[in-house]
């Protein structure tokens, strides 16, 4: 089993509160900051821009646990949010191992997908419910995903220059490790 030093703990408790904060901010603040009348995916976005940079298990976990967060403190129950941020996280987790050399790029496709796939879930959500899919889809769906990607940048921002904060310390912690199993 492998140790986490305190440098790590610390960052993935951080991180934790940022996604904490995050939920919170998408149930209270973004819906009196509508844009066309969509709510921006504000926890969709800082989930997938975690998974670029934390570790795998973390960042499958804390995505699960913010969509039932969001399901239980937003109010929409049964949305599957949990499941779309599984996804999201593990979309966000193979790109960003198979591309190495930005986290942008990971960050991006991952983001724009999981919007696109949140923006197809609210599509359905309301046309199950009646609503014309046509009118859906331009007073909702297109909105909503312009919202998420204007909301992605920043949230990826942020989510960088923390890990950016975090990496010397980290960085350090391994090498002391790696030295450590060499003696």
């Amino acid at each position: 089993m492998r140790r986490i030093s305190a440098a790590a703990a610390a960052r993935m408790i951080l991180t934790a509160v940022y996604t904490f904060i995050a939920v919170l901010m998408q149930c209270s603040v973004f819906p009196h900051l509508r844009f066309l009348g969509a709510i921006p995916e504000f926890t969709l976005c800082v989930i997938v821009c975690v998974s670029c940079f934390e570790d795998e298990k973390f960042s499958c976990v804390l995505a699960v646990a913010a969509g039932f967060l969001l399901d239980t403190v937003g109010g929409d129950a049964y949305t599957l949010s949990p499941v779309l941020f599984l996804l999201a996280a593990c979309f966000s987790i193979i790109l960003s191992h198979r591309i190495t050399t930005t986290k942008i790029i990971p960050a991006a496709i991952s983001g724009g997908t999981a919007l696109i796939v949140g923006a197809a879930k609210a599509t359905l959500i309301l046309a199950g419910k009646g609503a014309a899919f046509s009118a859906v889809i331009v007073k909702t769906a297109l909105p909503q995903l312009l919202y998420g990607l204007i909301v992605l940048i920043p949230a990826f921002l942020l989510t960088a220059l923390h890990y950016r904060v975090f990496r010397g310390s980290f960085e350090q912690s391994r090498r002391r490790a790696r030295e450590r199993e060499v003696i």
